[in-house]
């Protein structure tokens, strides 16, 4: 959800340090039933479409922000068949869909808090919505299936984790990478990438986005300190001061420099 490209230079790599490979919980997800939106073949569960329903709701910046990261992520697996038999598809759907939850500016947001910082409020979003869903059983959702999805979305906003996480926290953040402002990601087929923009069109995110980077700043400053978002802080809101916030003034702090 950056308007930068921090993570898509990440999107691919793998290395001799890379998440060990792991058995997901269950199986279903090989055999889920699929519809093709934008010219791209997603899971279609009925949980999935509730997800899209909620996000619909929202302006369309934002609503198709969350598209085309979880299209852009889709149509970038689906081009590996190694790795789509390997990815949770269900589970990124979701982690995808409903990342920016803590974006939510609506009065009175059922996902957005005062404390936690919006990358946070979307994760434990995500797995309140899965959890209050009429489908929802303990056995198809299990404890770590959850970690992975909040994992990827609460490590979206920073630089650097993701990368050695498991391929379904992984590739919930890569996907968010894929959709900066003003960039081509070069992993995305290109024919996809056009088919999704088409649909979900971007002219309005940068804009959208900078808002609500302001916004949140404004609005719960002690969540924005040591974030990404600290500078729009500093840039848009009058009497925004990170200084005795940061960690690097409690670390500094009392220094005497030789």
């Amino acid at each position: 959800m950056k308007v930068s490209s921090i993570v898509s230079a990440l999107a691919l790599s793998a290395t001799a340090f890379a998440f060990p490979k792991y058995e997901h919980d269950h199986d279903d997800h090989k055999h889920l039933p699929t519809t093709v939106v934008a010219g791209v073949e997603v899971v279609d569960t009925q949980i999935v479409r509730d997800a899209r329903a909620i996000i619909a709701k929202f302006p369309d910046y934002l609503y198709f922000h969350c598209m085309r990261v979880w299209l852009l992520g889709a149509a970038t697996i689906n081009a590996n068949k190694t790795l789509k038999a390997e990815v949770d598809l269900e589970a990124h759907a979701l982690g995808t869909i409903l990342h920016d939850l803590g974006w939510d500016m609506s009065r009175n947001s059922p996902w957005v808090t005062k404390e936690n910082r919006f990358e946070v409020d979307g994760a434990l979003g995500a797995l309140r919505f899965i959890k209050g869903h009429r489908s929802y059983k303990p056995s198809v959702w299990t404890p770590a299936r959850l970690e992975r999805i909040y994992d990827g979305i609460a490590l979206h906003g920073t630089v650097g984790i993701h990368t050695y996480k498991n391929v379904d926290s992984k590739w919930i953040t890569n996907s968010v990478g894929y959709d900066g402002v003003n960039f081509f990601p070069a992993e995305v087929p290109s024919a996809k990438f056009n088919s999704v923009v088409a649909k979900y069109p971007k002219d309005t995110f940068q804009a959208g986005a900078i808002d609500t980077f302001t916004w949140l700043a404004r609005t719960k400053p002690d969540a924005v300190y040591n974030t990404f978002v600290e500078p729009f802080g500093t840039a848009y809101v009058s009497g925004f001061n990170a200084t005795g916030h940061r960690s690097f003034d409690r670390i500094t702090d009392g220094w005497v420099t030789k």
